[in-house]
């Protein structure tokens, strides 16, 4: 028996309305309902990110749909996870499902090759049209900014951003458990430093800067900061007896923050363009590998720390 409201509920929204914008890590994405009976909204921390309505680099529309026609395409990517992506003569098709509603997939978005035009359809049995609904909820708002990202624009980074009282920034990055979250809240209870994210961070370069920009999708300490911040310094994180900095060799720095990065693997183009960023990016930045102990000493370590006297090892 199909169910209403079988999927997550957004958290508090907004008003009711039949288009938001919203601007993360330089790009925009504007969503616009075409369906009467669907009213949207921006739920979560991506209300933050909010902006004035205005043309977008990506625009969407949403509607209602009773069932999905045709075939979504080639399968060329499946996450073992919440979606799977396909590719057609019109570009490409995202379809999402959940365990809570079985095999079939709840939602299609259909987005053409170069990631400006994305068509959102909802399975209408799944969904109460009195009710709200983000039609960008997690993962396809991430999805969708990945990709456009990784068409010459940026990468995102597993990773806590962290502006430090005397105006550093620094790209703090991990797998899982490494420790972005517990640096994060470190560092957000010391005086006069700023975190931006405490797990998901885009960087993008603007002449010979490379920006840190803050996202809506955080980690367990919950910061996520609509902001950006010049980056100076990368550590990557693990946890350690001791704090212990070490400078790292520019060809192994690349290859560890390809393994930290959100690549879209099944793009040759996007994988060449990720790991020439991170060619480019070691050649101006300084990286290191960072054991550190999760208490405040961590953070007076990277304060303390004579970086331009850590030779490569």
């Amino acid at each position: 028996m199909a169910s209403t409201v079988s999927i997550p509920e957004p958290t508090t929204c907004e008003r009711k309305r039949a288009r938001f914008a919203a601007r993360i890590g330089g790009i925009s994405l504007g969503v616009a309902s075409c369906d009467p009976e669907l009213s949207i909204c921006a739920d979560g921390e991506l209300r933050d990110f909010l902006m004035e309505d205005a043309r977008c680099d990506i625009e969407c529309t949403v509607r209602f749909v009773d069932c999905f026609a045709g075939s979504p395409g080639e399968l060329i990517f499946e996450s073992g996870g919440l979606w799977k992506l396909h590719r057609n003569s019109e570009g490409y098709c995202f379809e999402l499902a959940t365990i809570f509603l079985g095999p079939m997939p709840y939602k299609r978005a259909h987005v053409t090759s170069d990631f400006t035009n994305v068509k959102i359809e909802l399975l209408r049995r799944h969904y109460d049209s009195a009710k709200s609904w983000n039609p960008l909820e997690y993962p396809l708002d991430e999805l969708l900014w990945i990709h456009r990202l990784s068409m010459g624009y940026g990468v995102e980074m597993h990773g806590c951003g962290v502006i430090t009282p005397h105006g550093r920034g620094l790209l703090l990055t991990g797998h899982s458990g490494a420790g972005k979250s517990t640096s994060a809240r470190l560092w957000s209870k010391y005086s006069g430093a700023r975190v931006l994210s405490d797990d998901r961070i885009i960087l993008r370069r603007e002449s010979n800067r490379i920006w840190m920009y803050g996202t809506p999708w955080h980690g367990d300490a919950g910061i996520a900061e609509a902001d950006r911040f010049p980056l100076d310094q990368i550590f990557v994180l693990e946890h350690g007896a001791t704090n212990r900095v070490e400078r790292m060799k520019v060809t192994t720095a690349s290859a560890e923050l390809f393994a930290r990065s959100f690549v879209p693997h099944h793009s040759q183009e996007g994988v060449s363009f990720v790991l020439a960023f991170f060619d480019a990016l070691t050649s101006l930045l300084p990286c290191y590998s960072f054991s550190f102990v999760p208490n405040l000493s961590a953070v007076e370590a990277l304060l303390g720390a004579d970086t331009g006297n850590i030779a490569a090892a």
